[in-house]
């Protein structure tokens, strides 16, 4: 089964820090990338939730910096600065992957601001701040959702990863992973 109007969407983009979370509360790190990007990219305004596709980071990477906010408010992403140290993907990395993207506010958290975070499937040997992004995003799994505990929460990403990748095995979104665009 091919992707639906108005799927495939494609974004080129790179990585911003974000909240953190991921990796540290969750165990389930993500690529977060300005949510303009994702706002800009054709998919329906104002549709939060969970996305499926696939995702390819190239370029090179630094370390990402977190400064202290004075107003030190959880629901606002931390201020970063990314020290470019120029280290090139490894090239196990640097291949089309699939990906599930978190888009909205994130209820369970309360952000104040919207975020668009990519969990890539792959374990990655270093964390890839300011490298270049390219997603092709396939398809709407599910609206966003408040959790009654962090347990619920990851319980839920899993599925959706396990969800992501049964429609990815289908022969009509095979072909994205070899198109031109993650050439």
């Amino acid at each position: 089964m091919p992707p639906v109007l108005p799927y495939p969407v494609f974004i080129d983009s790179h990585v911003i820090g974000g909240f953190g979370r991921g990796s540290s509360d969750l165990g389930i790190p993500t690529a977060n990338i300005p949510p303009s990007d994702f706002l800009a990219s054709g998919i329906p305004k104002g549709q939060t939730g969970i996305y499926f596709g696939f995702a390819k980071i190239s370029g090179t990477y630094g370390t990402l910096v977190r400064h202290p906010s004075p107003e030190d408010d959880a629901s606002k992403p931390p201020s970063t600065e990314i020290v470019q140290t120029e280290k090139p993907i490894l090239p196990a990395d640097g291949v089309v992957l699939p990906m599930v993207m978190s888009v909205g506010w994130n209820p369970f958290y309360g952000n104040s601001e919207p975020s668009a975070e990519v969990h890539i499937v792959h374990k990655f040997v270093d964390q890839f701040y300011g490298a270049d992004i390219k997603l092709a995003v396939l398809g709407y799994i599910r609206p966003e959702k408040n959790f009654e505990s962090v347990d619920a929460l990851i319980e839920e990403i899993m599925t959706d990863i396990r969800k992501s990748k049964e429609y990815l095995a289908e022969d009509g979104f095979k072909l994205i992973e070899s198109s031109e665009f993650f050439k």
